[in-house]
């Protein structure tokens, strides 16, 4: 099977020889997160995209300096690192298609939510060098915070080359896998889970009477406001409400309101469920 290979003298991006550090990027699945990753690293690193969708691809090919197809066998063949970022559910019908592929000379990245590493070094031929990850959305203003772990096999180099990735456009920690079901709730959720909160706060304002326009603006400076000062005085939280709350004020008021409605009780529902979801996912 012809492998991926675009004339340098056209400018495109070649895969088969590379002068960049990170060699030929190549993502399997382009769907927002991955879209987010690629437009951190465009015009650092050559870049691979497939997808079944052609219109998706041309779209992609117009917005990015990438390489598209719709053979994910040439892709693998053709990249140095591998993303996988297909839907946890579609993973297993992936693999079938490259299973018997050499990963021995690449490394993989993985943003699946769930699948561990093992899912990987079991399943792909010669794949030891894997990492998984879990960026979030913030990537897509260069705002994203991305934990990963490194199997046993990674170098220091591997290392080196996913945190320069993933640190584009984030803050990339690096922790232990047993977290990540967990920081998948917090932090890959969690633009979501926060978006939900500002929704409902600035419904409950427009229901009062509030124009929407002022009440978004003022709702998203005072969560930047919020924000910098926490970040910037490390203040616990029960000590910065109480600056605010002073006895017998709107603010204790509106405390005790979310007390009596349990919503510290429904938020911890809320990550506690996303958790379990990301186990079951990896099953």
């Amino acid at each position: 099977m012809d492998g991926i290979e675009v004339d340098k003298t056209t400018g495109d991006c070649s895969c088969t020889e590379s002068t960049l550090p990170l060699g030929c990027v190549g993502f399997i699945g382009a769907g927002n997160m991955a879209c987010a990753i690629m437009d951190c690293i465009s015009g650092t690193s050559e870049i691979i995209a497939s997808r079944r969708s052609v219109n998706a691809l041309r779209a992609l090919k117009s917005k990015y300096n990438l390489h598209t197809t719709t053979d994910n066998r040439a892709l693998v063949e053709a990249s140095d690192i591998i993303f996988i970022c297909v839907k946890p559910q579609s993973a297993d019908a992936l693999f079938q298609e490259i299973a018997d592929l050499d990963f021995s000379d690449k490394m993989v990245i993985s943003i699946l939510a769930g699948k561990k590493i093992e899912y990987f070094t079991s399943n792909l031929k010669g794949c030891t060098r894997v990492v998984r990850a879990m960026p979030n959305l913030g990537l897509l203003v260069g705002k994203g915070a991305t934990a990963y772990t490194l199997s046993k096999k990674c170098t220091k180099n591997d290392e080196k080359k996913a945190h320069i990735i993933l640190n584009s456009g984030a803050i990339a920690i690096k922790v232990q896998e047993e977290d990540l079901d967990t920081i998948t709730a917090l932090s890959g959720c969690g633009p979501a889970f926060l978006s939900y909160f500002l929704s409902a706060m600035e419904d409950a304002a427009v229901s009062q009477g509030l124009d929407k326009h002022v009440a978004r603006t003022l709702l998203f400076q005072t969560v930047v406001g919020t924000y910098d000062y926490l970040k910037q005085n490390d203040e616990p939280y029960d000590s910065f409400i109480k600056r605010v709350a002073s006895e017998g004020g709107a603010t204790q008021a509106g405390i005790k309101a979310a007390n009596k409605a349990k919503i510290p009780e429904a938020i911890s529902e809320m990550l506690e469920s996303a958790v379990k979801r990301a186990i079951k996912l990896g099953e």
